[in-house]
């Protein structure tokens, strides 16, 4: 029951959600013990939390908008990523959770990057040998890594990432939260995006 729409460009990029099927499976998971400790977030101006889905193909194309602001803002901007892997991608809870191992070795980022670019192929199959060769070759300590995949505690931190999707009506990937504020229709172009970022930095 959801929607992929394919992404036509022709002079502007559209983008549509991910749209979420089910719920139901939330509520299987005991999230009272996730330990959420992390570095201190740096203060800025807009703080974006991107509500994603690794399988999701409009948030891996969503994706180069939220990196080319952060290039254009500097430390004004600040975009937090959210887990919210859906039932139907039968593969990106375990690529949340490879993001989250590569986190505790300082290489989330170049995680997430390589997630993004290669989604095409681990989504076809075979995702967590990607995954372990995305960490060697980020020079992770494999071994470090490869448990922390699959462990329960980065499923923990995904799950509560989801869970607080949730609690505020979220239905579909990707969906910003600007400053608090839930956006309920994505900008379709990054000059859009740059708008309505800009009249949050007022």
């Amino acid at each position: 029951m959801n929607n992929i729409v394919s992404f036509l460009f022709a002079g502007l990029l559209v983008f549509s959600a991910c749209n979420q099927s089910n719920q139901k499976e939330q509520n299987q998971v005991n999230l009272a013990s996730v330990n959420t400790e992390e570095i201190q977030p740096v203060p800025a101006k807009v703080v974006i939390e991107k509500y994603s889905d690794y399988q999701c193909p409009a948030c891996a194309n969503y994706h180069s908008f939220l990196k080319q602001l952060k290039q254009d803002y500097g430390s004004d901007i600040r975009v937090d990523m959210k887990h919210f892997p859906l039932a139907q991608h039968p593969y990106a809870q375990v690529a949340a959770r490879s993001a989250e191992a590569a986190r505790l070795q300082g290489k989330f980022e170049e995680m997430n990057d390589l997630i993004f670019a290669g989604q095409q192929q681990w989504s076809r199959g075979n995702a967590d040998a990607i995954f372990v060769n995305y960490a060697k070759s980020l020079q992770l300590d494999v071994n470090k890594f490869t448990a922390d995949m699959n462990s329960a505690d980065m499923n923990r931190i995904v799950m509560a990432n989801r869970r607080d999707g949730v609690e505020i009506g979220l239905s579909s990937t990707p969906t910003l939260v600007i400053n608090g504020d839930k956006i309920d229709k994505n900008p379709s172009t990054y000059p859009q995006l740059k708008e309505l970022v800009e009249s949050y930095m007022d």
